[in-house]
C-alpha cells in the first residue's frame, strides 16, 4: 500500500476523516497511563513512593481530557447541540479531578483508608459528573418527536435491568469474594451505585451512536461508551476481585485509562467536524436485557451448583425455559426486522415511483422540460415575487413552418428536432429561468428579474442558437422562430401574461416570421380591429357581399386577350371599399380563406365555364385563380378543385392555379398538394416571382408551368438598367426551363415594348386593362365576337 494512500485512511468506514495520528496531547495521557501503571505496580506490595504521586496520573489525565473536550467544543464546523454535549464533557472532567483531588486528600491524610470510602464532596463530585454526563446525552435529538417519549420509556428500561443486574452480582460478589466487608455493607452501596450509573452512561453513549445523531461522530461516541465502561467495571469491580492493600486504590489506573479513551474521542470529533455522518441501521431490538438475563442465569446457575442437586436442576430447567423463550422472541424480532426492511424497501420505492410520476405529470415526456401546468404554477409563484418589488418577463416560442417538416419528413424527424431545440433553449438561459414545452412546436420562458429590453438579449442568444443547423435523425435542418415577449404589470394575472406573450408571438408572425416581437397596446387595438373585421367577414360571406373582377392578361405586341386572372372584392356597406390586402390575411389567420377560396374557385369555375358555353373559341383560353398557402395545407383540397371541376365541367387544362412561391418555398404537404393538381391537369403559376423567397431550385422542385415576374422589376423597367437586366435574366431563364413568362404590372406602352424587345410575349396590367367586372368582360367578349375577321 502506498504511503499517500495509507494517509488518507479512516477509522470506520468514513472516507473523508483524517486518520488519527498521535498528536502531543494523545501522547500525554497515554504517558499519564502508563506512569499509572508502573506506579501501582511499584506500590502493590509495598508503598515505596509517597501516596499522594499514586493520584497524580489520575489528576493529569483528567485535567488533559477536559482540555480536550473544552477545544473540541470550539471546532469549526460542529452545530451547537454537538458543541454543547462537548463542553459538558469538560464539566464532566472537571467534576471527575475534584473527585480525584478528593481521593487523594483522604488517601493522604488516612493511609488505611479503603478504596470504597468517599466523603461526602468527593462522591456528590463523582454523582454530578455521571448526572451531567446522562443529562447531555439525553438532551441529543436522537429520534424525531412523535418517538421521542417511546424511545425514552426503551431507555429508561434499558437503565433499570443495568442496575438491577449490576447490583445482584455486586451483592454476590462482595458476599462470596470479601466476607470480611459485610460487616460493611453500607459502604459499599455508593460504590455500587457509582458503578452502575457509570454503565448506564455506558449504555447511553451506545444507544446515542446507533440512533446516528448527525452531530456527534459515532465513533467518538463508542470511544466515550468504551470510557465510562472502563471507568464504572474497572473502578468498581477491581477492589472486588483483586484484595489490594489499604492506600492503594484500582481508580489511580483505571481513571487515566477513562480519560485516555476520552481524550481519543474528542481527538476524534475535531476531525471528523464538518463531515456529513452516514446513515446508521439500527437493530430493530435491543440487546441489554437478554445480556442481562444471560448473565444473570448464570449467576444463577452457579449458585444452584454450589446448593444441591435439586436446587441445581431446578436453576437448569429454569435457564434452558428462559434461553428457548428469548430464542423465540430474538427470533421473531428479527422476522418483525425483515418485514419492517422489505416494508421500508417498498415504501422507499413507492416514494421513488412517487417521484417519478410527480415528475412525469410536470415535466414534457419527449424534452423533460416544464410542461404547461408546470409552467403555469411557476409563472404564478413567480408573480407573488414580482409584488415584493421585482420584475419579470415571459416569452412564447413557436417554431415557424414546422408542420411541414412533420409533413415531409414525419413525426419522428419532427420529434428529433423539437429534442435538439429543447436543448438550446436550456443553453441559452440562465440557471434560475424556466424552459417549458407547452404543446407541439410551442415553447415557453419565464424570464425573473428582467424587463423586455434585458430580456430581449436572452431572446438575441436563441435566435442565434436556432441559426445553426439541426441535425435530426440524419436530416440538417434550418429553424426560425417567432417569439411574443411580455413583461409584467402591476396586479396581473398569469392568463393574461401569456394572452399578451402569445399576441405578441403572432405578431411576430404577421412581420415575416423568424423575429420577436415585444407587446404594446397597439397589438391589442390591432386584434380588436382585426377580430371586428373577421366577424364582419364571416358575415359579407354568409351574405354574399364578395365580388369577382377578371383582369386579362394578354399577348404582346397585338394585346390580344389570351386568359384571365380572378381577383375578389368587398364592399363594406358602411366602411366602402375594403382591399384583398387587408381582408386576405385576416382570412387566413381565422381559417375563413377556406371557404372563400372554395366560394372564388367554384364562382369563377362557373363563370368561366358559362364564356366557353357562350362564345367558344372567343372566350379566354385559361382562368386564373389565386390559392394561398393555408389552402394548400388543407386535406383534401385537391379532392375540391376535382370536384369544382367536375360540377362546372370545366376543363381542367385552362384552370391556371397561382401561388406564391412563399406559399410553397418550404415544401411539405402544399407541394405535394401542387403535384396532386397537375396531375387532374391544371397548370400552375408562381405569382410575384421574385419578392418571396426566391430560390432557383424551387423552380426545379415546384411542378409551374408559368412564371409571373413581379410589378416590382416592370416599373423602373425603361428608365434603369438594372430593372432591365433582371427582367432579361428572367425571360432566359424561362425560356431555358420551357416555361411561360408574364410580366405584371405593365402600365405603360414603354414598358410593353421593351418587355417585347427583352423576349416576353404575355403581360397584363393597366396599360391593357383594369380588372373588369363579370359584365364588362362580357361585353368585351360580345363586341370581339362581331367584329368582322
Amino acid at each position: 500500500m502506498r504511503q499517500e494512500d495509507r494517509a488518507t485512511m479512516t477509522i470506520g468506514d468514513e472516507r473523508h476523516v483524517e486518520r488519527l495520528r498521535p498528536t502531543p496531547m494523545l501522547i500525554t495521557a497515554v504517558a499519564g497511563l502508563a506512569a499509572a501503571i508502573v506506579l501501582f505496580a511499584v506500590n502493590v506490595t509495598e508503598q515505596r513512593t509517597q501516596v499522594v504521586w499514586g493520584w497524580m496520573p489520575a489528576m493529569a489525565g483528567t485535567a488533559i481530557a477536559g482540555w480536550a473536550c473544552w477545544r473540541t467544543a470550539f471546532t469549526p464546523g460542529l452545530d451547537k447541540v454537538t458543541a454543547r454535549v462537548w463542553r459538558s464533557l469538560a464539566i464532566v472532567c472537571v467534576l471527575i479531578v475534584l473527585g480525584t483531588t478528593g481521593d487523594a486528600r483522604l488517601t493522604v491524610a488516612n493511609p488505611a483508608r479503603l478504596d470504597q470510602e468517599h466523603d461526602l464532596p468527593t462522591a456528590i463530585c463523582y454523582a454530578l459528573a455521571v448526572v451531567v454526563l446522562l443529562w447531555a446525552l439525553l438532551r441529543l435529538p436522537m429520534h424525531k418527536r412523535e418517538h421521542r417519549d417511546r424511545a425514552m420509556v426503551r431507555f429508561v428500561l434499558d437503565a433499570a435491568t443495568v442496575s438491577i443486574t449490576i447490583g445482584i452480582f455486586s451483592w454476590f460478589l462482595v458476599n462470596q469474594v470479601h466476607d470480611t466487608w459485610n460487616s460493611n455493607g453500607p459502604a459499599i452501596v455508593p460504590m455500587i451505585m457509582l458503578m452502575a450509573l457509570g454503565l448506564i452512561a455506558s449504555l447511553a453513549f451506545v444507544k446515542v451512536a446507533i440512533s446516528g445523531f448527525g452531530g456527534v461522530d459515532h465513533i467518538a461516541l463508542r470511544l466515550l461508551a468504551a470510557a465510562a465502561a472502563v471507568g464504572a467495571g474497572g473502578g468498581g469491580l477491581f477492589p472486588l476481585l483483586l484484595d489490594v492493600r489499604p492506600g492503594l486504590s484500582g481508580s489511580q489506573m483505571f481513571i487515566p485509562a477513562t480519560l485516555l479513551f476520552v481524550a481519543l474521542a474528542a481527538d476524534r470529533q475535531r476531525r471528523a467536524a464538518g463531515v456529513p455522518q452516514p446513515e446508521r441501521r439500527r437493530r430493530s431490538y435491543s440487546i441489554v436485557p437478554y445480556v442481562a438475563v444471560a448473565a444473570t442465569d448464570g449467576l444463577l446457575l452457579t449458585i444452584g451448583h454450589g446448593a444441591g442437586r435439586e436446587i441445581f436442576t431446578v436453576a437448569l430447567g429454569a435457564v434452558l425455559l428462559t434461553a428457548l423463550v428469548v430464542f423465540r422472541q430474538v427470533n421473531a424480532l428479527r422476522e418483525n426486522g425483515r418485514l419492517l426492511q422489505r416494508v421500508d424497501a417498498n415504501l422507499v420505492q413507492l416514494n421513488a415511483y412517487q417521484d417519478q410520476l410527480t415528475h412525469r405529470a410536470n415535466h414534457d415526456d419527449l424534452t423533460d422540460l416544464a410542461n404547461r401546468t408546470l409552467f403555469e404554477q411557476r409563472t404564478r409563484e413567480a408573480l407573488v415575487a414580482v409584488d415584493g418589488g421585482d420584475t419579470l418577463s415571459l416569452a412564447l416560442i413557436d417554431l415557424d413552418d414546422f408542420k411541414a417538416i412533420n409533413d415531409r419528413l414525419g413525426h419522428a424527424v419532427g420529434d428529433a428536432l423539437l429534442v435538439v431545440v429543447a436543448e438550446r433553449l436550456r443553453a441559452a438561459v440562465r440557471d434560475g429561468d424556466v424552459v417549458a414545452r407547452l404543446g407541439g412546436d410551442e415553447f415557453g420562458l419565464l424570464l425573473p428579474g428582467l424587463h423586455s429590453e434585458e430580456a430581449t438579449e436572452v431572446l438575441d442568444r436563441i435566435a442565434e442558437s436556432l441559426t445553426r443547423p439541426v441535425h435530426a435523425l440524419g436530416y440538417d435542418l434550418l429553424v426560425k422562430a417567432s417569439i411574443g415577449l411580455a413583461e409584467v404589470w402591476p396586479d396581473a394575472s398569469p392568463q393574461e401574461l401569456l394572452r399578451r406573450a402569445d399576441l405578441a408571438m403572432y405578431a411576430a408572425k404577421e412581420r415575416g416570421k423568424g423575429r420577436h416581437t415585444v407587446y404594446d397596446a397597439r397589438l391589442e387595438q390591432d386584434q380588436a380591429a382585426d377580430a371586428q373585421l373577421g366577424a364582419e367577414l364571416r358575415r359579407a360571406l354568409d351574405n354574399g357581399d364578395f365580388t369577382l373582377v377578371y383582369q386579362p392578361i394578354v399577348s404582346l405586341p397585338d394585346g390580344k386577350w389570351t386568359s384571365l386572372e380572378t381577383l375578389i372584392r368587398w364592399k363594406h356597406p358602411d366602411r366602402g371599399f375594403i382591399g384583398p390586402d387587408i381582408f386576405i390575411p385576416i382570412a387566413e389567420r381565422t381559417g375563413l380563406i377556406v371557404p372563400l377560396g372554395d366560394w372564388i374557385l367554384r364562382t369563377a369555375l362557373a363563370q368561366a365555364a358559362e364564356w366557353q358555353d357562350r362564345f367558344g373559341a372567343g372566350a379566354p383560353g385559361e382562368i386564373g385563380v389565386n390559392v394561398s398557402a393555408r389552402q394548400l395545407r388543407e386535406p383534401g383540397f385537391a379532392a375540391d378543385v376535382r370536384a369544382a371541376l367536375a360540377d362546372t365541367g370545366f376543363d381542367p387544362e385552362k384552370l391556371v392555379v397561382e401561388v406564391t412561391e412563399t406559399a410553397v418555398f418550404d415544401g411539405g404537404i402544399a407541394l405535394d398538394t401542387l403535384q396532386n393538381l397537375v396531375t387532374l391537369g391544371v397548370r400552375i403559376a408562381l405569382d410575384d416571382f421574385g419578392t418571396g423567397h426566391s430560390s432557383l431550385g424551387l423552380l426545379r422542385t415546384c411542378p409551374a408551368d408559368i412564371l409571373k415576374v413581379d410589378k416590382s422589376f416592370v416599373d423602373g423597367i425603361g428608365g434603369r438598367s438594372e430593372e432591365a437586366v433582371i427582367a432579361t435574366a428572367m425571360i432566359q431563364i424561362t425560356n431555358g426551363l420551357h416555361l411561360q413568362a408574364i410580366a405584371e404590372g405593365v402600365e405603360t406602352a414603354e414598358q410593353a415594348d421593351t418587355l417585347f424587345r427583352l423576349g416576353y410575349r404575355y403581360a397584363q396590367g393597366y396599360h391593357f386593362s383594369r380588372p373588369l367586372s363579370p359584365e364588362q368582360v362580357h361585353a368585351q367578349l360580345e363586341a370581339a365576337s362581331v367584329l368582322p375577321v
